[in-house]
């Protein structure tokens, strides 16, 4: 019984000691409902990509009658810590998507659950973001706006462990068909279980892209395929740029990669290797028998495993599949060639 009680305070202590905390910076834990007054959806496709439409199932019309690409694809895009609907990754994917043709972008906005310093309010409220985005994909598939094989999440950092929640909210007899994780969030996501982050469960095909592996972003591989940018961390020229710290420029690397494969003639292509720890030991070399798969955009939903590749340290930062596009520039006195 004793034990019980002190459980009981310990974890009460803890709540209030967030909650002050959460007070103190102006963080905002929101009420775990949907639709949430601080979460919104805005749509773009090629027409209106400088005029979003707003979503709002408060207001059931404007998700229904919103002027979409009609038998086209829905891409749906979750930005992380900090972010917004123009921020990254929404910055670098919407016009690249744009630029290969005719796509349905949903973004989706929790700006005022992300906010700076309040990263322990933000991962709490990741939750009612996954079940109202949930929300929003049951109702357009009930409506038979989409169906749910033509449905794409993409998220990046806290985005991305947002869209693994939302499996946990979809109706029972529904699984998203791909989800793409960006370098997904570490702080608060290591000691978790599945059902708390993003992992190969929550989507038919999981792919995830590794950039920031020391600091902001898992080392653990999640997916169906885990592709490792420079075994996943010090991406080539985040070290010379002074705009950002290192640590952010290796973080926002991975949108920008995923950005550039969507229109890239020759592709971001990865060697297989059984685990991180051997591909830091030298012992996956990617030679002509080492199996291969690209990354990105066009990732084939059979790939297994976790791949390995190098890019350029600026863009076109895809190097293809036989290294065609190297920047020689890497050769002998690349910053990063630790291993």
């Amino acid at each position: 019984m004793k034990s019980v009680l002190l459980a009981l305070i310990i974890n009460n202590l803890i709540k209030y000691s967030i909650t002050q905390s959460s007070n103190l910076f102006g963080c905002l834990i929101t009420q775990p409902e949907c639709p949430n007054s601080n979460i919104s959806f805005y749509l773009y496709t090629r027409e209106t990509q400088d005029n979003p439409m707003r979503l709002d199932l408060n207001e059931p019309t404007s998700v229904k009658n919103a002027k979409y690409a009609q038998h086209q694809p829905l891409i749906i895009i979750i930005h992380g810590y900090t972010g917004d609907k123009d921020y990254s990754p929404n910055s670098h994917l919407r016009p690249a998507y744009f630029q290969r043709g005719e796509f349905n972008i949903i973004s989706v906005d929790y700006n005022e659950l992300a906010k700076y310093p309040c990263y322990f309010s933000a991962v709490t409220n990741t939750r009612t973001v996954a079940n109202c985005t949930a929300q929003l994909i049951d109702f357009i598939i009930d409506n038979e706006i989409f169906n749910i094989e033509s449905i794409h999440v993409i998220g990046f950092s806290l985005g991305a462990q947002t869209a693994g929640l939302i499996a946990n909210y979809l109706k029972s007899d529904r699984k998203l068909k791909r989800i793409t994780g960006l370098d997904p969030a570490k702080p608060l996501f290591i000691r978790v279980g599945n059902e708390g982050r993003l992992d190969q469960s929550d989507a038919e095909f999981v792919d995830i892209i590794h950039t920031d592996v020391f600091d902001r972003g898992l080392l653990v591989p999640t997916g169906h395929a885990d592709f490792f940018v420079n075994g996943g961390f010090n991406q080539p020229g985040c070290l010379q740029q002074t705009e950002m710290s290192a640590s952010s420029c290796n973080h926002d690397r991975a949108p920008a990669y995923y950005a550039e494969s969507i229109n890239s003639d020759i592709g971001f292509w990865g060697y297989q290797c059984a685990h991180w720890y051997f591909y830091v030991l030298g012992l996956c070399n990617g030679d002509e028998y080492t199996s291969k798969a690209e990354m990105g955009f066009n990732t084939n939903n059979t790939v297994r495993g976790i791949y390995f590749l190098q890019v350029n340290s600026e863009p076109p930062y895809a190097q293809g599949k036989n290294h065609s596009n190297h920047d020689a520039s890497l050769d002998g006195t690349n910053e990063n060639s630790d291993f």
